[in-house]
């Protein structure tokens, strides 16, 4: 198979609104923001951005651009964000009256454009290794109980010629946010700090997407919120990276394509269970005691009050599965829980590799079982079982 993998900055002007958090202005870089591009026999692109979110026309955008100037299927095309909170405000999924700056998706279009005439100048001919890693306790775990459980592997397509790596795709299963609302400089966070690691292992670096992480961060584990935590959590995870405990050869021959559609339309001011929802987080909210307990609550109420009010439960969207002669690649528009993505995962014995906040970004998808239960339920435009049959719809498909 033939293999090309570009990287292009992307950084945002200095002084641009933040996105993640509430609200704040950027006051420098450290890090560069990029668009990592893979793009494999010519007619198939993976792309990643260091980005919070992508909205679904943002990706349209960009796939019927690359489908004009280099005539790849757009269905051949997979867009998806690391969700760094600590890079611009691009949507207005998640802040009401954002600021965004269109100038700068001109710049990301322009970007992923030269990736791909990159790639594809660079193209050589690789093989294919899957590679399988497991993260050890104590870099990152499920935030709303360290009790419960979370993906702790790491999944590395790697392209070889001749024992040289050509280009990697990690697959990483954590929310990349080790630094909080304080900080105001440009970063990519942890993914930042991981493809770093990764270079001085392998003297390249890779494009890195995320896996089933919504439930999943540093909460419990990071000893502080500060660029010096990410270099130390970086270098746990980079460890674990020189020791394999799978590896095997995989054919790159796709097979099949399968769209699924999932369709989200209710009222949030109407709907009983959303209503429910609501009243619910107004009950405990309104009952807190302590000035923390308060400060947590209010941050969901607001949350919520951002898609009540707001809009965004109008729309459809959909998930992708791609399958190969030994594994799949399924995608997903917004942020799994561990138990949706291991069921994404593990349906069937195929080695399925999922790639979240791909194409679209529609928030957190909770299972039924633990909506209502912690804060991903309260930043979801899918009620309760809805994600759960959409899932269903996706494993059904295999």
């Amino acid at each position: 198979m033939k293999v090309g993998f570009s990287i292009k900055k992307i950084n945002p002007q200095v002084g641009c609104q933040m996105e993640g958090y509430n609200p704040r202005n950027s006051t420098g870089i450290h890090d560069d923001l990029t668009t990592s591009v893979l793009v494999l026999n010519k007619n198939f692109v993976i792309i990643s951005l260091d980005l919070i979110a992508i909205p679904a026309f943002r990706v349209d955008r960009i796939k019927r651009r690359i489908n004009e100037k280099y005539s790849i299927n757009p269905d051949h095309i997979i867009i998806s964000a690391i969700h760094t909170h600590s890079g611009p405000t691009v949507t207005d999924l998640l802040i009401d009256y954002p600021k965004i700056d269109n100038s700068y998706w001109k710049l990301i279009d322009e970007q992923v454009l030269k990736g791909i005439e990159c790639a594809l100048q660079n193209s050589s001919s690789s093989e294919l290794k899957l590679i399988q890693y497991k993260v050890p306790n104590g870099i990152y775990a499920n935030r709303n109980s360290e009790s419960l459980p979370y993906n702790r592997s790491i999944m590395e397509l790697r392209f070889t010629h001749n024992s040289t790596i050509r280009a990697s795709l990690l697959f990483v299963a954590t929310h990349p946010t080790v630094m909080n609302i304080k900080n105001t400089l440009i970063s990519a966070d942890l993914i930042e700090g991981i493809r770093q690691q990764y270079k001085k292992l392998h003297n390249l670096k890779p494009m890195v997407v995320l896996s089933d992480c919504a439930d999943t961060s540093t909460r419990f584990t990071r000893k502080e919120s500060s660029f010096k935590e990410i270099d130390r959590l970086a270098k746990l995870i980079g460890q674990s990276l020189t020791k394999p405990i799978l590896e095997k050869t995989l054919n790159w021959k796709l097979n099949s394509i399968r769209n699924i559609n999932e369709k989200c339309d209710y009222d949030p001011i109407t709907n009983k269970m959303a209503n429910k929802l609501y009243d619910l987080i107004c009950f405990r909210y309104n009952k807190a005691t302590s000035t923390n307990q308060k400060q947590m609550l209010k941050g969901l109420l607001d949350t919520y009050k951002h898609i009540r009010y707001y809009g965004h439960t109008h729309f459809t969207t959909h998930a992708m599965i791609y399958d190969f002669n030994d594994f799949r690649i399924v995608t997903y528009p917004g942020e799994l829980v561990y138990a949706l993505g291991d069921k994404i995962r593990n349906h069937d014995k195929k080695t399925t590799l999922l790639i979240t906040l791909a194409n679209d970004y529609r928030g957190y998808s909770v299972d039924a079982a633990e909506f209502g239960k912690y804060f991903e339920s309260y930043n979801s435009v899918f009620l309760k079982g809805m994600a759960d049959d959409f899932v269903n719809q996706i494993v059904n498909q295999y």
